[in-house]
């Protein structure tokens, strides 16, 4: 029998904040803060006032009385709206579920907002501000809701900084506190990323990747004017196993011979196999990233004046004109599809990217690629191998990485390679092209062998 869903006030409380001066709990004007639980969800946000510490009952979770806080609101005003809170959010939640509406804190929040306005009369600031981002997550998901629409993102991007957000709220949760953006100092990265690797168990190089995305958002937020500290763009830290020659360790590409193997290999009638081996190798061969392929239009391929074909593609992830032109291999596959009518005119049947990295993997499981693998990673300092079968480490990313490190075994210039991928940095060329000289020195080995 399932359990009854509810909402749980836990309690009402005073947030614990130390100023980084002093390192003292500040006990001046502190803000008032509701804690409850739903759906399994522990959520800590701010009423709309604040009080000094010395007139704040713990145990009742009200102001004293006879008190007034330094803007000269009484105890009985602000006590009247910690219990419309009390009596509102269960009332709105149970309303919800009998509704069948999607809960979440936003909608639990909005509603009670408007509640709030209706049972104490007034539109004032303290009622507006519960409307209103007031902590790094509310920041965060203020960035998703605007920038995913305006920069249209990715089905994947969006989950990771809804991740990324999610890490957020686990870490205020733990530590009980509002996160706001004079909070984001060096101690807190330090204190965050310990919590990341012994919480939550990430590796390094998750971590490193989250720390890029934290910074990408922190740059919008200081863009848009919310945020004015910059202690984040001084803040470096050192993660193990992030340097160009660990990334190196682990890259994971077919090589030519192997990627003919694969774009001839029969797949005895498995439609949905053959489509994503298609698709796959069609970016192995053009070096377009997941976001493009899904987006890819039939007017999208074009040809020049002698009959030459390419693709002409602005880029989803940073908004490049891209033409690459089309050897046989990728017009051959072009070919199997361009007469296949596709909703909004799509060049390929391309599912999502969850589905896709499943299925590709299926697909180099049938097609036998079943060499080892070792993939290294570490954990703080703590380095840790894992053996795997290469069809295993296929994503849609290791076609772009095939496509890169093939043209480059092939003596295609770096130049040309980057006028079809978007690189604009040498670097990331230099990192593909010392995988490129290792390959053929060990191929030159095999003459040592015969």
């Amino acid at each position: 029998m399932k359990a009854r869903k509810s909402l749980e006030i836990k309690r009402f409380k005073l947030e614990k904040r130390k100023d980084k001066n002093t390192g003292q709990v500040i006990t001046d004007h502190v803000p008032i803060l509701v804690e409850f639980k739903f759906d399994g969800q522990r959520v800590i946000y701010p009423i709309g006032y604040r009080i000094d510490s010395d007139k704040w009952n713990d145990e009742a979770g009200r102001v004293k009385n006879n008190n007034f806080n330094s803007d000269g609101t009484s105890a009985g005003t602000i006590n009247k709206r910690i219990n419309h809170i009390d009596i509102l959010l269960p009332e709105i939640y149970n309303d919800a579920v009998k509704l069948n509406l999607t809960i979440t804190k936003r909608y639990l929040w909005s509603e009670l907002s408007k509640q709030l306005k209706k049972k104490e009369g007034i539109i004032d600031e303290t009622t507006a501000e519960l409307n209103r981002p007031v902590s790094i997550p509310d920041y965060i998901q203020l960035f998703i809701d605007t920038e995913s629409k305006r920069k249209n993102w990715t089905e994947s991007t969006i989950k990771k900084i809804k991740t990324l957000k999610s890490h957020v709220e686990d870490y205020c949760l733990k530590y009980g506190r509002i996160l706001q953006f004079p909070d984001i100092t060096e101690d807190f990265f330090q204190n965050y990323i310990e919590y990341l690797q012994k919480e939550k168990k990430l590796n390094n190089t998750t971590n490193y990747k989250y720390m890029i995305l934290f910074k990408w958002f922190m740059n919008w937020a200081t863009k848009k004017k919310y945020n004015k500290n910059l202690e984040y763009k001084t803040f470096e830290y050192k993660f193990k196993g992030t340097d160009i020659a660990d990334f190196q360790k682990n890259i994971v590409f077919l090589s030519w011979s192997e990627l003919q193997h694969f774009i001839n290999f029969d797949f005895s009638g498995n439609k949905r196999l053959e489509q994503i081996r298609d698709i796959y190798c069609f970016c192995c061969l053009t070096g377009l990233r997941f976001s493009d392929v899904h987006n890819l239009k039939k007017n999208d391929f074009k040809a020049d004046d002698s009959g030459n074909q390419y693709i002409e593609i602005l880029t989803i992830k940073t908004d490049d004109k891209l033409i690459i032109e089309l050897n046989k291999y990728a017009l051959a596959i072009w070919e199997k599809y361009k007469n296949i009518d596709l909703k909004n005119n799509r060049a390929f049947p391309v599912p999502s990217n969850q589905k896709f990295n499943k299925y590709i993997k299926d697909a180099g499981k049938e097609a036998g690629f079943e060499s080892d693998e070792t993939y290294i990673e570490y954990k703080g300092n703590k380095r840790i191998e894992t053996t795997y079968k290469k069809y295993q480490l296929l994503t849609h990313h290791t076609a772009r990485k095939t496509f890169i490190i093939n043209a480059l075994y092939l003596n295609i210039p770096a130049e040309i390679i980057m006028k079809w991928t978007g690189h604009k940095d040498h670097k990331t060329m230099d990192f593909y092209t010392k995988i490129v000289n290792k390959q053929k020195q060990l191929s030159m080995n095999k003459f040592n062998e015969i």
